[in-house]
């Protein structure tokens, strides 16, 4: 279970940067607080799905 947490936070430390990035590229006139909220949002719904994948499949 603990492999699971560390490798959730391995991803939201890569997530949230590059989402951050991708943000401000793509929405270049956008302010910075908007692009840091997006990119939050977007790793929410990563981490979400990573978790809900495992969590439904059925086992077997």
């Amino acid at each position: 279970m603990i492999s699971v947490i560390v490798i959730l936070f391995f991803v939201v430390l890569l997530a949230v940067p590059g989402f951050y990035i991708i943000t401000r590229k793509i929405f270049p006139q956008g302010s910075k607080k908007s692009a840091l909220t997006l990119a939050i949002l977007l790793t929410v719904l990563l981490i979400g799905i990573l978790v809900a994948v495992p969590a439904f499949t059925p086992a077997g």
